[in-house]
C-alpha cells in the first residue's frame, strides 16, 4: 500500500484537534442594574480588571435588570458560545438554575448566591468574620454602651452579618446593649432609603450610638442618619468609610472582585471547579475597612481588631455559628 495512503488512513483514525475557544468567546459578566453601584456590580467590574491586566484576555458585558432579561442574557451568551458566565447576588439563583441545566456543558459562577448544580460555582462569603470584627469595633467606640443593627431582610447573608455583629460587640464589651432591627421581608427592603432613616432615627433615640448597617443601598440612609445625629455608622460590603467622613467608623467588606478574580483565573487555568467555595478572612474574602477616612475613629481600637482578625484567620473559632449562639435566634 503506497505510503500516501497509509498515512491518510492513519490520520483519519485520530481523534479530531480540540478547538481553541476564542479569546472574545471565554468570559461574560451579567452584572444587576449597573456596573458603576459603589457595591457589589463595581466590586466584580474591578475583578474583571484585575484578570484582564493580568492576561489581555477581556469578558463580554450585559447589564440586566429582571430575572427575565437576566435569562435571556444567559442563553444569548451561551448560544453565542461563551463558555464561563458570571453572575453576582442571590437575585439570579433562579435564572441561573434555569440556564444551567439548559447548558450543562457551560460553566456558571454565582456570586453571593447558591445554586447546586454540577456546572454552577456558588461563592459564597463568611459574613460574620467581618461582622465579628466590625461589632468589635462598634462595642469599643460605643460611648453610651448601646449599639444597633439594621438589616435589610432576614435571609441567610444578612443574618450573618447579624449574628456575627453580635458576637464581636459581646466579645469587646460583655455589658453591651444590642438593638436590631430589619427594614423588610422583600429584596425592595435594600432600596428603601425612607425606611433606613426612620429605623436609625429610633434607634438614635433608644440610646443607639453606633449602628451597622448590613442593607445595601439602603444602608447609606442609616449611614445619614447617624451622621447627622452626630454619631456613628458602619457600612457593609464595600469600603464606605468615605462617604460621611468622622462619622462611618468602618465597614464591613465581602470582597467580591476576589470572588470574580478568582473564577476568571481559574477558568482560564483550567482550574475552575465546580460547587460552593466559601470565602472568608483566611481567603482574603472578607475584612474590616481601614484607611484615612476613619484612621481618627480607630486608632484605638485598631491593635485589639486586628489581633482578633488574624486569630480568626489562622483558624481560632471565635465566631460560632448562629444555631449555637441564643441571641442569634
Amino acid at each position: 500500500m503506497p505510503f500516501l495512503l497509509i498515512l491518510l488512513l492513519v490520520l483519519a483514525m485520530l481523534p479530531p484537534a480540540r478547538a481553541e475557544v476564542p479569546a472574545d468567546r471565554q468570559f461574560a459578566i451579567v452584572f444587576n442594574n449597573t456596573k458603576t453601584d459603589g457595591g457589589f456590580n463595581e466590586l466584580a467590574l474591578r475583578g474583571l480588571q484585575r484578570f484582564k491586566s493580568e492576561t489581555g484576555i477581556d469578558a463580554r458585558e450585559n447589564v440586566i435588570r429582571t430575572e427575565e432579561e437576566s435569562v435571556r442574557s444567559m442563553r444569548t451568551f451561551a448560544e453565542f458560545g461563551i463558555r464561563n458566565i458570571l453572575l453576582i447576588g442571590f437575585v439570579n439563583e433562579a435564572a441561573v438554575s434555569t440556564v444551567a441545566q439548559e447548558f450543562p456543558a457551560i460553566h456558571f459562577t454565582l456570586i453571593d448566591g447558591r445554586v447546586d448544580l454540577p456546572n454552577v460555582r456558588s461563592v459564597l462569603f463568611r459574613e460574620d468574620e467581618a461582622a465579628y470584627l466590625v461589632g468589635m469595633a462598634a462595642g469599643l467606640a460605643s460611648g453610651t454602651g448601646t449599639v444597633a443593627f439594621v438589616g435589610g431582610m432576614p435571609i441567610p447573608p444578612v443574618k450573618r452579618f447579624e449574628c456575627g455583629f453580635i458576637q464581636g460587640a459581646v466579645a469587646a464589651r460583655p455589658s453591651i446593649r444590642l438593638l436590631r432591627r430589619f427594614l423588610g421581608t422583600g429584596p425592595s427592603a435594600f432600596r428603601d432609603k425612607d425606611a433606613a432613616h426612620r429605623v436609625t432615627e429610633q434607634l438614635v433615640a433608644d440610646g443607639a450610638d453606633v449602628v451597622f448597617a448590613a442593607a445595601g443601598y439602603a444602608g447609606i440612609g442609616v449611614l445619614e442618619a447617624m451622621a447627622a445625629s452626630g454619631r456613628l455608622g458602619i457600612g457593609v460590603d464595600t469600603n464606605q468609610n468615605g462617604l460621611f467622613p468622622g462619622h462611618v467608623l468602618t465597614s464591613a467588606m465581602k470582597r467580591v472582585d476576589v470572588a470574580a478574580y478568582l473564577a476568571l483565573k481559574d477558568a482560564h487555568e483550567g482550574k475552575w471547579t465546580a460547587g460552593v467555595q466559601y470565602l472568608g478572612l483566611a481567603e482574603q474574602g472578607v475584612d474590616w475597612a481601614k484607611d484615612e477616612a476613619n484612621a481618627a475613629l480607630v486608632a484605638g481600637l485598631a491593635s485589639r481588631v486586628d489581633a482578633a482578625a488574624a486569630e480568626i484567620a489562622g483558624g481560632a473559632p471565635a465566631v460560632r455559628p448562629a444555631e449555637l449562639v441564643p441571641a442569634c435566634r
